[in-house]
């Protein structure tokens, strides 16, 4: 390396310096730095090799003998490189990730929460921020139309917070225990493991058509946020509705949203099945390229807040991550930034080990009732047990860093190590003592709540397509035109004509118009009139 590469990356790293990438340096080789062994090749046990080119075979210095069993070094290269992959992620298996920073602005939103990293602006929290694609295996395309999920972990002096969301502010369903159902539907289909990074497919349509809550989302990803220009120019929403609690006690709902620096953009059709065949890792080297030219992402933080006593006062259920809150109900507030400023240093253990739980919150904030966040609070702990183990929060990327102390023990790949003969609470010694929520110890909000147990959903979650219709019409002509021309795309790839005389039903609930053109573009049932009235033409959602 020269002295003048050397020195910009040595600036580039002490600009880029947070608690977590030093943190992480812990666990960093850096294998132009010759180790003080002088060692510069080993087994995994730490003894120096002479030579990894050749096994060790039995030779009469003419013809070759056979390999011998006996060869460790041979057989740990090739026992290591047989498991070097874990288990691929169901959904959001094609990711990119980076480094940075989130900071307040200020302390506004401590009316709201008592959580420091949303209130203290003399605070600058680690952040590692993954992108994805969420139908497509790891060997997919960036530029596929799909959901892209936008998770950010927080590495905050209370404990990790995991903010789980995409670039799209709702969802395909409402309840989590239709999550396998609309997953197995849009991934490729089970006989045949076709198509690869696209819901062009009869399984997904038919799965929409019958599920029209999903109208809402579908008309989302058909629009052109379905095809982002960049992970630096995509927003980004949690999705689900979460809780706040200030100092008071008082309890608020809140939305989470991420607003590009560089604008909201999107490719068109044509570009993405250009960039798809030219250059299939177009977003991720976009990303990685923006910020080794000094160029770093940038998202302004903002929320939406609607106090525990107004819950029921809007035409829609707050809880329902089938719908967005309409801006002129709950405006926006910006409280704070984020910057990502480095890249990962190897991919594996970083981008492709980081895990993610909706469940991982801090104090001052919560979980609402939204039945969907519920489940995935269960799924993705469970998930990341499967695909990591147990210990899968000691791995670099994952763990908090502040000080971790705790009775869990033992399980596969432990690396703490936890002197002493105490691993139990409570104890004659005190070690481990719960603390109180008056010193910072997570305290749950003292919800009160009565009913019948029973399997079904509230009223306001029976309501579809005012939403979607909303969004339709908040679209321009031409976004509408690109719209009708995907959903066209997508519905001729199907074969079976059930599917695509559904869904053309579905969309009449939404414009007759619309409706009425893909029925004619894929030969489906051409409605005579409409299913219901669009009752508003210009845009009532500006968060559309």
């Amino acid at each position: 390396m020269s002295s003048a590469t050397s020195t910009v990356k040595q600036a580039f790293t002490s600009v880029t310096q947070t608690a977590k990438v030093a943190d992480l340096q812990r666990d960093t080789i850096d294998p132009s730095v010759k180790p003080s062994s002088g060692y510069t090749h080993t087994t995994d046990h730490g003894v120096p090799i002479s030579d990894t080119d050749n096994w060790l075979k039995v030779q009469d210095g003419v013809s070759t003998g056979p390999s011998l069993l006996e060869d460790q070094i041979s057989r740990e290269k090739i026992h290591r490189f047989d498991h070097e992959r874990i288990p691929e992620r169901v959904v959001h298996a094609r990711g990119a990730g980076a480094h940075g920073y989130f900071k307040v602005y200020d302390d506004k939103a401590s009316k709201y929460t008592s959580a420091p990293v949303l209130t203290d602006s003399s605070r600058e929290t680690p952040v590692f921020v993954r992108f994805s694609t969420v139908q497509g295996s790891r060997g997919s395309a960036d530029t596929v139309r799909d959901v892209r999920g936008f998770a950010v972990k927080f590495y905050t002096e209370e404990g990790n917070w995991d903010l789980v969301g995409n670039d799209i502010p709702v969802f395909f369903i409402q309840d989590a225990i239709k999550f396998p159902d609309v997953i197995h539907a849009v991934k490729p289909e089970p006989q045949n493991e076709v198509p690869q990074g696209q819901s062009a497919h009869n399984n997904f349509w038919d799965f929409v058509g019958l599920q029209p809550e999903s109208a809402h989302m579908v008309m989302w990803v058909m629009s052109d946020r379905g095809i982002p220009r960049s992970f630096r120019m995509m927003q980004g929403f949690g999705v689900n509705t979460y809780t706040l609690v200030n100092g008071e006690g008082e309890r608020f709902f809140v939305k989470f949203h991420w607003l590009p620096e560089l604008g909201v953009h999107s490719l068109v059709w044509d570009e993405a099945l250009k960039i798809c065949g030219q250059d299939p890792d177009f977003h991720r080297k976009d990303l990685e390229e923006a910020i080794k030219n000094g160029a770093p992402p940038k998202w302004q933080f903002a929320i939406q807040t609607i106090p525990e006593a107004r819950e029921h006062d809007f035409d829609f259920d707050i809880l329902d991550a089938t719908k967005v809150w309409p801006e002129e109900l709950v405006p926006l507030e910006v409280i704070g930034e984020m910057v990502l400023n480095r890249t990962v240093d190897e991919f594996f253990p970083e981008v492709e080990q980081v895990a993610f739980c909706t469940s991982h919150i801090v104090p001052g904030i919560g979980f609402s009732d939204d039945p969907l966040l519920q489940g995935r609070n269960f799924s993705y702990f469970d998930t990341q047990i499967t695909r990591l183990g147990v210990n899968w929060e000691e791995l670099p990327i994952n763990r908090p860093v502040c000080p971790v102390l705790n009775t869990h023990r033992d399980g596969a790949m432990r690396h703490k190590i936890t002197s002493g003969e105490i691993n139990y609470w409570p104890n004659r010694k005190e070690h481990y003592k719960p603390v109180p929520p008056d010193q910072g110890g997570y305290h749950e909000y003292p919800q009160k709540v009565s009913g019948i147990k029973q399997r079904l959903r509230a009223p306001k979650f029976q309501e579809h397509y005012n939403q979607a219709q909303l969004f339709y019409n908040s679209l321009q002509p031409y976004e509408k035109s690109h719209l009708i021309s995907a959903i066209s795309f997508e519905l001729s790839h199907c074969d079976d004509p059930v599917v695509y005389e559904t869904y053309t039903q579905v969309l009449n609930n939404i414009d007759f118009d619309l409706a009425k053109q893909v029925a004619i573009n894929v030969g489906g049932v051409v409605p005579d009139k409409s299913a219901r009235p669009n009752h508003v033409q210009e845009n009532h959602c500006s968060t559309c």
